[in-house]
């Protein structure tokens, strides 16, 4: 059997995106979103998610990358010199190179998620700004608080992909070592901003077993559009997934 969740990351990082997700939702085919703390329509994303627990699944999308200040508010290993979060490129490579402190990413992830939860969010899984919890250190950090959470979803390295990614396939394949004992989905898959046909070549790509796809909603960027459109004008893509048989599941469900 081939199931489905459609998650919006990045829900809350400002208006439009915000609006788009909740287009999304209405619209019938998103199933799941990750809620990002301390943007600009954060507080927009805790409403909707505590209006709408058992609806939707809502999880965190922690971010630990691109010069935002961190929660946990004290020097870090995860920050610049004016105390902010690394450029993605920069951070990646020293999460690489086993060069920040577990200790840092723990402090950081148990604060980001407190703040869901002091809102008012039911959490029902995890995954990250930048795909930075992939990484072994960065994962081997988050598995204490995880448990301490009693959290058990987390979104697995990808290994679902729209344009075949040689390279990026072995560094997935390394990652997903570090993530045994972790409950995920089958696949995972993330679309490129080339991939202009997604929601038209989905169905038929989707393998036996349960998929996440991550989508990026927005109005104002036309790689959001892309991601976006299919979801909000949603009978093509709806029809074509009932046609394939494809079961649409969210979190926790």
């Amino acid at each position: 059997m081939r199931e489905l969740i459609l998650n919006a990351d990045d829900f809350g990082w400002d208006a439009d995106t915000c609006d788009a997700t909740i287009a999304c939702f209405e619209a019938g085919l998103l199933t799941s979103a990750t809620i990002m703390t301390g943007r600009p329509a954060s507080q927009q994303a805790y409403d909707y998610a505590r209006r709408n627990r058992g609806r939707f699944s809502f999880g965190l999308h922690f971010n630990m990358v691109d010069g935002h200040l961190p929660h946990a508010g004290r020097p870090s290993s995860l920050c610049t010199p004016d105390g902010r979060f690394r450029a993605s490129h920069r951070q990646r490579v020293r999460a690489l190179a086993w060069m920040l402190s577990e200790d840092d990413i723990a402090r950081e992830f148990r604060v980001q998620l407190e703040e869901l939860r002091d809102h008012g969010v039911e959490v029902t899984h995890v995954d990250s700004h930048g795909h930075l919890h992939k990484f072994p250190i960065v994962i081997s950090a988050l598995r204490t608080e995880l448990e301490r959470a009693g959290l058990e979803w987390v979104r697995r390295p990808q290994n679902f992909y729209f344009t075949a990614n040689p390279r990026q396939a072995v560094m997935n394949n390394y990652c997903q070592r570090y993530f045994n004992g972790l409950r995920h989905t089958h696949y995972y898959g993330a679309i490129n901003h080339d991939n202009t046909d997604w929601a038209a070549r989905l169905p038929e790509l989707l393998r036996d077993g349960l998929t996440e796809i991550s989508v990026h909603p927005g109005f104002a960027e036309p790689w959001r559009r892309c991601e976006t459109e299919p979801l909000v004008s949603a009978t093509e893509l709806r029809t074509a997934l009932q046609r394939a048989g494809i079961a649409l599941r969210r979190y926790g469900q």
